[in-house]
């Protein structure tokens, strides 16, 4: 990712991009940071139409707490952090190209409302993204003796969709079904060398930061695919990929959490090479051994 600014200070990960920086630390931030965090992510212009004193009052912290909460970003101080964001909105964000894009999509009414939403949780989504956090998790899918995949409530047919598309191309893959009596026993000899694949958007239950540190207890490695609100989570975790899920209407949009499963195992099987190619036409001879993908005509 491009580090862009004039100074050390001012040029962690995605320079100028506040929204990005926010979602990197999120996990990371008080209480208290955590509701100016959630005010300014929620303001479509930014923080550059807002007084320091006014993003307070709306977040209803101290001065003195958003003074530390720049601080903590990266940022001199507030004026030196609105300066950059007004800087970024001159300059044009992908997510400036991005309304450009989604404008036409918008005009056709709520389901191109609904796809243009879809395209900006995208785009947010990998600009926040830590390149070295990635290049962890594919470490970790490609090197672990065994992964458990875990995931509860909407989080469910995530991992089982990420189960689904990394047991094709390794051995040792294991999904942990919620309601399942054995879900325990499942875990009993997890250690180190074993890693806990989980999904935790938001809204999971609490078994499911028992058993991150359950396996953190044990030194197994802990990747966790979660929304910024998922703070508690992510302090079991080694390894976060912090996705963006706002929906337009009912409900969250998990489309960037399913884009970024797909990447870490397409990438885990082009690492592994000869024994993921081997394992796929393993699995391919078995289905025509079986006969059980064949068009029946129904």
């Amino acid at each position: 990712m491009s580090r862009r600014g004039t100074s050390k200070q001012e040029s962690p990960r995605n320079a100028s991009d506040i929204e990005s920086r926010i979602l990197a630390t999120y996990g990371k931030l008080s209480r208290s940071e955590r509701q100016l965090a959630d005010v300014i992510l929620a303001q479509p212009g930014g923080i550059s139409e807002f007084s320091a004193s006014e993003l307070a009052e709306l977040a209803k912290v101290s001065k003195a707490t958003a003074a530390r909460f720049f601080q903590r970003l990266g940022y001199l101080n507030y004026r030196s952090a609105r300066v950059a964001a007004r800087e970024y909105r001159r300059r044009g964000s992908p997510l400036d190209t991005l309304n450009e894009l989604s404008a036409p999509l918008e005009a056709r009414g709520n389901f191109g409302i609904h796809l243009a939403n879809d395209l900006a949780n995208l785009t947010r989504t990998g600009e926040s993204a830590a390149p070295e956090q990635i290049d962890a998790a594919v470490r970790t899918l490609c090197k672990s003796r065994r992964i458990f995949v875990v995931g509860f409530r909407n989080s469910y047919a995530l991992a089982a969709y990420a189960f689904a598309v990394l047991n094709t191309v390794r051995a040792n893959v294991t999904l942990l079904t919620p309601g399942n009596l054995d879900l325990v026993e499942l875990l009993a000899d997890i250690g180190p060398g074993d890693a806990l694949f989980a999904i935790g958007f938001r809204r999971c239950p609490v078994i499911l930061h028992q058993l991150l540190a359950v396996a953190q207890k044990r030194k197994a490695k802990t990747l966790l695919i979660c929304d910024a609100e998922a703070s508690a989570t992510m302090q079991w975790s080694d390894i976060q990929l912090i996705c963006d899920i706002r929906g337009t209407y009912l409900f969250d949009s998990y489309v960037s959490g399913i884009s970024i499963i797909n990447f870490l195992c397409s990438t885990s099987a082009l690492e592994l090479g000869p024994s993921a190619w081997r394992r796929l036409e393993e699995i391919e001879e078995l289905h025509e051994s079986t006969n059980d993908l064949s068009d029946t005509g129904a």
